[in-house]
């Protein structure tokens, strides 16, 4: 992956800790949570699984708008995911706080990249602008389970079943309307609208 003249070529873990990929299951993965507050309002979030960034600054595709005089670049990428490694990238004159798994707390200023570990938490201060990140699960539903084809047959089967009880109980032969008494009984009611609608004489 090709990589900007300002961009980390390579993450420094604030930790000492070893690199582990995280758990993954067939049905659950992981990603780098972003979260973008201004004061109490949340502007942004993303969810980077992998290979993905996320960019900051005063372009569309941002996930905060954040002025180009507080940033030494354009839209510099603050976070990134490759393979198994999540990394938050803090610019020029921005300041970080992270809270371990361990509970230790560490505050930073950039330049400086984060390797995330599961249950690390970091915020970026970007003036007004603050970036929450974490590693959280991402549980992948899938359409339509082996218990939910099992239920949808057994219903089928049921619907299938009640269809040829009516029809072993329907009766064989159908009584037929002969056409006289339907056209007796058209004529019997017009006749009887007629007499009442009628003006008196």
């Amino acid at each position: 992956m090709a990589k900007g003249p300002n961009e980390a070529s390579r993450a420094e873990p604030v930790s000492d800790r070893r690199s582990r990929p995280p758990a993954a299951s067939a049905s659950a993965r992981r990603a780098l949570e972003l979260v973008a507050v201004r004061g109490k309002d949340v502007i942004g979030v993303r969810h980077l699984l992998a290979e993905g960034r996320a960019h900051i600054g005063d372009t569309p595709a941002s996930i905060a708008r954040v002025p180009s005089g507080e940033l030494d670049r354009a839209a510099p990428v603050i976070a990134e995911v490759t393979g198994a490694r999540y990394v938050l990238h803090v610019p020029r004159r921005t300041r970080a706080r992270v809270h371990g798994a361990d509970g230790l707390g560490r505050l930073l200023t950039g330049p400086a990249d984060i390797e995330l570990q599961e249950g690390d938490r970091a915020v970026l201060v970007i003036g007004v602008v603050q970036i929450r990140a974490q590693i959280v699960p991402i549980e992948i539903i899938s359409r339509l389970g082996a218990s939910g084809l099992r239920w949808i047959g057994l219903i089928g089967a049921l619907y299938l079943v009640a269809l040829a009880i009516c029809a072993a109980l329907a009766p064989r032969d159908r009584a037929r309307l002969d056409e006289g008494s339907i056209r007796s009984a058209v004529s019997a009611a017009a006749a009887q609208l007629w007499a009442e609608h009628a003006p008196a004489p």
